[in-house]
């Protein structure tokens, strides 16, 4: 590979993030960076009446998507790509969940009001005819047609078991479910966790039709299956518990995928670090520290007990320079550098990129 050869192509690209999966690396560590870039003249401006028409206008957002990827240099690793998106709870619509709309984000109403409503959900098969799963297979179709191969379309946000759960009841009251019926609640975890794999199935093979590698919001590559494993739910339970409950669905999710990444997030979920090593389908840890929780460089440790347990990190660095910092002590097998801050131009990008090749060999 040619280290002077700064702007992505396939070719490199999957075979970094290919020894990356493995634990090692080629002739640097895959880096996803960006560049500062003005707005572009031909992003669509909105008109919408509402969040919610905004939302859901699929030439509004494959326009936007694509007036954006047109404007950003691919540098790096940095896969160019687009996430058909309506939020995070996607899979909570798969049992008659609706979505409320912000600015950058959306939830969904709960649909679970009571404990003994789990029954309902376990007999209610998973809807893919809901007008959030037709938007998002529009969104993908129009895409594959505006993008004409020069860009990559993504697969959707989608979250677990446990997670859906707690979108259709609200964690406090799943909480006080898992203590009074955990049974029932072990359940509806199953049947939530049919609902996911079936829907991962699905977009799968509808992107690989398309002829689109595995990516997603996480910005990696592969050329089979491969996925983004989570639990956001389980910073509010026990060891015991998440043992007990999650990690069986965890592990079901998992069961398809020839790679996975695992995004651990936030501080309260360190507490399950042990048990997320464990998980025999894993492959790299994404550490999602948070605002006021940085730099990566104060997290050595962590990314250390991961890489000593065999497993690939994502170092998510605040800066250029915090990333050098964590590639110095921690060496760079294993890591996939992603610079959170743009740099300002194209130049500073490529002088970061040699750097990094330079601390790699």
């Amino acid at each position: 590979m040619n280290p002077r050869n700064h702007y992505f192509t396939p070719a490199a690209a999957h075979a970094r993030f290919e020894a990356w999966w493995q634990g090692g690396r080629l002739d640097r560590p895959p880096v996803s960076l960006w560049v500062e870039t003005k707005h572009s003249p031909r992003a669509p401006r909105s008109t919408h009446a509402t969040l919610r028409e905004r939302w859901l206008d699929v030439d509004f957002q494959v326009e936007s998507a694509l007036a954006g990827l047109e404007a950003s240099p691919a540098l790096g690793d940095t896969v160019p790509s687009w996430t058909p998106n309506v939020g995070p709870d996607l899979t909570s619509t798969l049992f008659g969940a609706e979505l409320v709309f912000g600015e950058n984000t959306s939830w969904c109403q709960h649909t679970v009001p009571e404990t003994a409503d789990w029954e309902r959900f376990i007999a209610t098969p998973p809807d893919f005819d809901n007008l959030y799963w037709r938007t998002i297979d529009a969104m993908i179709t129009r895409a594959a047609e505006r993008f004409a191969g020069r860009y990559y379309v993504a697969m959707p946000d989608l979250h677990g078991s446990f997670d859906i759960l707690a979108g259709l009841r609200g964690p406090e009251d799943l909480c006080l479910d898992i203590v009074d019926e955990p049974e029932l609640v072990r359940r509806a975890s199953l049947h939530a966790t049919h609902g996911y794999v079936e829907a991962y199935r699905r977009l799968y093979q509808r992107l690989t039709a398309l002829g689109q590698p595995s990516t997603t919001w996480c910005n990696y590559l592969h050329t089979g299956t491969a996925y983004v494993p989570s639990c956001d739910f389980w910073c509010l339970v026990s060891r015991e518990i998440a043992a007990d409950l999650i990690r069986p669905t965890i592990e079901l999710e998992m069961a398809p995928l020839e790679r996975t990444i695992f995004h651990l997030d936030g501080p309260q979920a360190l507490h399950h670090v042990d048990l997320m090593l464990q998980l025999p389908r894993l492959n790299a840890v994404q550490w999602v520290f948070g605002a006021g929780h940085g730099p990566a460089a104060r997290w050595l440790e962590t990314f250390r007990t991961i890489r000593q347990a065999g497993k690939a990190i994502q170092v998510l660095a605040e800066d250029a320079d915090d990333a050098l910092t964590v590639l110095r002590e921690l060496g760079p097998d294993g890591m996939w550098i992603s610079v959170g801050t743009p740099f300002p131009n194209a130049g500073r990008a490529t002088e970061f990129l040699d750097t990094v090749h330079s601390l790699s060999t």
